[in-house]
């Protein structure tokens, strides 16, 4: 996990989900809209930090700058603020390609986000009953019955985008963005 000491802030944390989707419009009027592609997120941040900080900088860079996955945390936006509490947990086996999982009774919203204790994907909630929540993008893999559903405290799992620009200007102050893209496989 990319944790940071205190010594070193972020800031400027954005996050964008990237949806592959044709639209046409018929001859009636009608649009007719598809995924045409697979979701994911990416995610854009400053690291801010006083010189002192540049060693654990470049260790994170280090480590991380060639392609090997880290989670962050979410921040505010991995923080639930719902009604629902206690554990939500699937109660059948869910294949890859569906979209509809069965759970436990659960009060989570239409737009909240989710993750399966299995994999680290975020999926975002598009319709729901007391029994069920029907999910976007559809499941990247399987969900175990009695799996539990995590929506507090998200993380990403994302790998430094290649066009990343590492110059760091030198200074007392420093700063560097970063972009990388959710890894969902």
């Amino acid at each position: 996990m990319a944790s940071f000491s205190s010594q070193i802030k972020i800031t400027n944390f954005q996050l964008k989900s990237t949806e592959p989707i044709y639209s046409n419009l018929t001859w009636t009027g009608q649009r007719i809209m598809r995924s045409t592609g697979i979701q994911y997120y990416q995610i854009q941040f400053t690291l801010n930090f006083n010189s002192t900080a540049l060693r654990e900088v470049n260790s994170f860079l280090a480590q991380y700058a060639q392609g090997k996955p880290f989670t962050m945390s979410l921040g505010a936006a991995g923080t639930y603020y719902g009604t629902q509490t206690g554990s939500v947990t699937a109660t059948a086996l869910t294949s890859p390609g569906n979209m509809v999982v069965p759970v436990s009774t659960n009060t989570l919203a239409v737009g909240e986000w989710v993750q399966f204790s299995n994999h680290n994907k975020l999926y975002r909630i598009v319709e729901r009953t007391g029994t069920s929540i029907t999910i976007f993008p559809a499941l990247q893999n399987t969900v175990q019955a009695s799996e539990v559903i995590k929506y507090n405290n998200l993380m990403i799992e994302a790998v430094l985008d290649p066009d990343n620009d590492y110059s760091l200007p030198v200074g007392n102050i420093m700063s560097i963005s970063l972009k990388a893209t959710e890894n969902i496989i």
